[in-house]
């Protein structure tokens, strides 16, 4: 009679076979935990919202987090100030492993405006139309001309040229056509110069004391006597003696 063990069954080989693995696996995923203590798969991070924040530092914080930066572009942003985050790649709250690349996008700032062409325009349509471009009136310098007065004659900068939303423009306009003849003051008294230029619609200028001649006496003057001036323009004397 055969006392021998009966043969193993196939399956319970197989199934011992694969028990054998997974302890082994086991095993080594513990070894492997007790002397790498970091996690074996990537940690991720929640990417934050960047728009309007200088570069500088949003490629700061990014490193912090163990991400990367990368400037993709420059654009123009009016809501975005000059330097600051207009856009960025993979948007606010993706989760990204560390280490991944995020793209940002960086303004220049609003868009450039060209200056429209106000020329031959009176001064209150001239300030509407730079206006509503987004600019601003600077500086007004004055210019007789033969146009009516307020009459623009010319901007700085000129027509066409591109500027930043808020930027002053400066106005030369007309003081209208010369229409009034200075009067002769040479020899006259204080009193009756000043009766004189009132009375031709002009006003007194700069007064210089000089002590030579009849005192209290106009001993010069510009402009000269005769020559063409717009309304209301100074008329620059001499005096002798103390000064009125």
């Amino acid at each position: 009679m055969n006392n021998a063990p009966p043969a193993a069954s196939p399956y319970r080989k197989i199934l011992l076979l694969l028990g054998i693995i997974a302890a082994a696996a086991a095993a080594g995923y513990t070894v492997t935990c007790a002397i790498f203590p970091a996690p074996i798969l990537p940690k991720t991070v929640s990417v934050p919202a960047f728009r309007g924040m200088p570069v500088e530092l949003a490629i700061e914080h990014l490193t912090r987090l163990g991400l990367r930066a990368r400037i993709a572009d420059t654009v123009a942003d009016p809501l975005a100030p000059a330097g600051t985050v207009a856009w960025q790649s993979p948007v606010a709250e993706t989760g990204l492993p560390q280490g991944a690349v995020v793209r940002l996008a960086l303004s220049s700032g609003p868009p450039l405006v060209s200056l429209p062409d106000v020329t031959d325009l009176d001064i209150g349509t001239a300030r509407q139309v730079v206006e509503a471009a987004g600019l601003y009136i600077g500086r007004i310098d004055t210019v007789r001309h033969d146009l009516p007065a307020g009459t623009v004659l010319s901007t700085l900068p000129s027509p066409g040229a591109a500027m930043h939303p808020g930027d002053l423009v400066g106005f030369s306009i007309s003081t209208g056509p010369a229409t009034v003849r200075v009067p002769d003051l040479v020899g006259l008294t204080v009193s009756a110069a000043r009766e004189r230029i009132a009375a031709a619609g002009l006003r007194v200028g700069v007064l210089t004391q000089k002590f030579e001649g009849k005192a209290g006496t106009i001993l010069a003057q510009w402009p000269a006597p005769g020559e063409m001036v717009t309304k209301e323009s100074g008329v620059n004397l001499t005096i002798s003696g103390t000064l009125p």
